[in-house]
This record gives C-alpha cells, structure tokens and sequence, in this order.
C-alpha cells in the first residue's frame, strides 16, 4: 500500500514536472509577427526578440518574460499594434539586455506602439521602454513603468481612448503626455519626472475675409511662450500641466499671424485658453474700399484758411488730411497727391497707413498759381486679390490765390520808363545847348544890327527936332 502511494506521488509530481517544463519554454525571433486574423499566444516564456514585432492580429503574452533588443540595423526596436490587431500582456515584464560574450549588459530602449490598434496591459512591468498611443484604445491596469533617464516620455496618448489605472511612471522627462483626448486616470504616481503629464488640444486656424465671408489663404500662424520664445510647432496648445512638484499649471495660449499682401500685410495678435480641440476663427476687413478721407483742412503761411479769403501769391498753402483706414491691413507706402484745377504733379508726399487708424497726413505746396483754384488730393489703394482694380479716394478744396503782376516784371517796367526819362532828359539838355552856342554866333557874326540901330536912333532924333523947330 505504502509502495503504491510512494509510486503515485512520484508520478503526480514527475507530471507536474514535465508539465512545468513543457509550458516555459525559451523563443528567440529575428523579427516577430502575427498576420491579420491570427492568434499567437505566450505563456509561461521567455521570449527574445531581435528586432521588432509587429501585430495585425492577435497576440497574448502572459506571464512571460519578454526581452526586446536593437534590432539587425541598429535601429530602436518596436512592439508595433496596427489597425486591426490587438495585444494584451497580463502577468509579464518586458526590458532589455543584448549580451556581448557574456561579458557586457548593453540596454537599448524600445519603443511599444499602437497605431489605431487596440492594447490591454495588466499587472506588468515595463523597463527601459515607452508606450506611444495614436488613436485606437487602451487599457492599462497595474503597471510599473520605468524608463532610466534614456527616454523622454513614459506615456504619449494622442486621440486615444485611453482608461488607466494603478499606474507608477518614473524616470522620464515627462511622465504622460495626452493631445487630443481626455484620458480616464485613477491613481497615477510619479517618480523622478521632469514634468508628471500635460494635457495638450490640436489646434486649426480658420482666417475668414469679414465682409465675404470667405477663407483666406497664406497665412503664417506662431504660438509663443510666456516668455517671448516661439514655440516649436503651433498645431496644439497646452491646457495645464503638472509640475515636478505635483502642482497643476493651468496655461493661457499665446499665437501671433502674418499674412504678406506685397503691398500690405496684416498682422495679428491674441491669447486665448485653450480646454479642448479648437478651430481658432479669426476675421480680417480686407476690404480696401472701406479706406476713405475723413477731412482736409487748409492753413495759408500757419494760418487757418476761412471760407471766402483770398491768400497772397507765393504763400505756403498746407492741406491737412485725416485718413480712415478701419481695415485689418497695414499699408508700408501711400501717396498723397496734389492736383491744381485737375492738373497733377504739384506736390507728393507719401505715408505709413497702419490698420485700425485714423492718420493724419499733411502736405505743402508754395501758391505759384494765382486766381480761383480747385485743389484736389488724392490716394490711390491697391486692389489686394490681384484683380488690378485700384481704388483712388480723393477730395477736393477751393482757394483764390490774389492776382498781382510778376515782381520781376514791374521792377522791368520801371527801369524802362526810368530809361526812356534819362533820354529825354538828356536830349532836352542837348537841345538847349544847341540853342544858346547858336544865339552867341548870331551876336558876333551880325554887324549890321548895330548899323541899322544907330540909323533908326538918328532917324527918330532928326524927326524930334524939325518938330520943336515948327
């Protein structure tokens, strides 16, 4: 009796035995991989892989020992769930070693990735590796993820339906990382993480043309910090963080746009919280036929010019024009121009236009036209959709410039007339002259006068005496 219950325990433990054996068993793959509609399962293994593996169906791996290296062309190994494969580890550690001769541990990191796919974790420990979500769902439950200061994050969700629980990350820069998706988490702890986790949200940029109501293309978008530096890509935006203290940081998002017309550009600035997936709508005025003369005014010599006055000749004539530009565009070089009685060229001055503003503008011009003038100014504003459809505002005011003769005209005149008096003059001295040396030559030439005096003297004396005789 006693010899068969010593034979029946050796049989029982001889097949627990061979039973053990038979269910741990040691596998070593180049490359593994479960083809879609295929169901591999591990259990109770050791398995090594040199290289990756990649799932399209389905694979279970439980209570194994799985040990991922570099793969053949030194590349980091991946434990990759396509679309349409699933993988659960429950009970299993997953590390690395590569052995050199048996002399030297080489770790190298690797990376378990699930590409729409869906995964379940139980109950496992991960080491020197990291888990990267794109889309599909993930269940975590019991697990100790470790990455040794070699990886930069412990868990990447991005637009993952995403449950875990129970879960101890350590040693990474940043221990999870969510975009896109809210994930359901119960008790996650951290060690030794620059930054526990962030909550991040994709972000869309929308420019509408105001009056339209139309896209417009081309713009440049920016996301900056808190401290002016621009962040690497604008495409999400944090909402709150967890420090390495444990202390929640919720964030405000920073974004600047820039759009170059050529001609213009416009520019734009905003913060905005950002809790959830977001399209950023921003619209533009770009309508440049919004842009107008609000008013002109006109000074003569400083002056304020009145209605009716009539404005000396040569004067400096200023007109002061408020320009209204309520568009979203910022204009680098405008023109204000001059025209008398529609006749162009008399002055140009050209000015910055900012958007939102209302900009004064001045613009001289010295009266050298006189009699009633028409004085029209004008702007002419590119059409921004390339349709050569220029826009000219203008607007026009009246002055009477006073008539007067030319100064260098009448200074001419006068010298004339001073010129034809100084001839005449010296003519008349001439002409006098002439008579007063011909009256002398008379005198010296002309005897006979004496004679006939004296005869005529005599004549009378003789008549005087025959009448006292009578």
């Amino acid at each position: 009796m006693r010899i068969l219950s010593l034979m029946g325990a050796i049989f029982v433990l001889s097949l627990i035995f061979f039973t053990l054996d038979a269910s741990s068993e040691q596998y070593n793959f180049d490359n593994l991989t479960v083809g879609n509609a295929e169901t591999l399962t591990f259990s109770h293994d050791v398995i090594w892989v040199q290289g990756d593996i990649l799932i399209d169906g389905l694979l279970i791996i439980e209570n194994c020992s799985l040990n991922v290296n570099l793969t053949l062309d030194q590349t980091i190994s991946e434990i990759r769930i396509n679309s349409s494969g699933q993988l659960n580890l429950f009970n299993t550690s997953i590390s690395t070693m590569e052995r050199d001769n048996n002399t030297e541990n080489i770790f190298s990191t690797y990376t378990l990735v699930s590409d729409a796919g869906n995964l379940n974790i139980m109950n496992t420990n991960i080491d020197y590796g990291m888990i990267w979500l794109v889309g599909g769902s993930t269940n975590i439950t019991n697990l100790t993820l470790n990455g040794y200061n070699l990886i930069n994050y412990g868990i990447f969700s991005e637009d993952t339906n995403l449950t875990a629980s129970n879960i101890h990350i350590q040693n990474y820069t940043l221990g999870l990382r969510s975009i896109g998706t809210n994930p359901t988490l119960n008790a996650i702890s951290y060690y030794n993480c620059s930054t526990y986790m962030t909550q991040e949200w994709w972000i869309t940029f929308s420019p509408m043309e105001k009056s339209t109501n139309s896209p417009i293309a081309g713009f440049e978008i920016r996301q900056w910090d808190i401290d002016g530096k621009m962040l690497g890509s604008w495409n999400w935006a944090k909402q709150y963080e967890i420090n390495s203290y444990g202390d929640v940081i919720f964030h405000t998002a920073n974004f600047t746009s820039y759009l170059d017309l050529g001609f213009a550009y416009i520019e734009d600035q905003w913060e905005q919280e950002i809790v959830e997936n977001t399209n950023l709508i921003r619209n533009y005025d770009m309508n440049h036929y919004n842009i107008s003369y609000d008013s002109a005014i006109l000074f003569a010599d400083g002056a304020l010019l009145v209605s009716g006055q009539i404005v000396p000749k040569w004067s400096e004539i200023k007109i002061s024009v408020v320009i209204d530009n309520p568009t979203n565009m910022n204009f680098n070089n405008l023109f204000l121009n001059l025209a008398i009685n529609g006749e162009s060229g008399f002055a140009r001055t050209s000015f910055k236009l900012p958007a939102g503003t209302s900009l004064k503008v001045n613009l001289t011009w010295l009266a050298s036209v006189d009699g009633p003038l028409s004085l029209g100014v004008s702007t002419v504003v590119i059409d921004y959709s390339g349709n050569i459809t220029d826009y000219t505002i203008t607007l026009s005011r009246f002055v009477e410039i006073e008539t007067i003769s030319d100064p260098s005209k009448d200074s001419g005149t006068w010298g004339a007339l001073l010129a034809i008096f100084v001839l005449l003059c010296l003519c008349s001295y001439i002409i006098y002259n002439d008579m007063e040396e011909y009256d002398n030559i008379g005198d010296i030439e002309d005897p006979s006068s004496n004679v006939n005096e004296d005869i005529e003297e005599r004549s009378e004396a003789a008549i005087t005496d025959e009448m006292e005789e009578e």
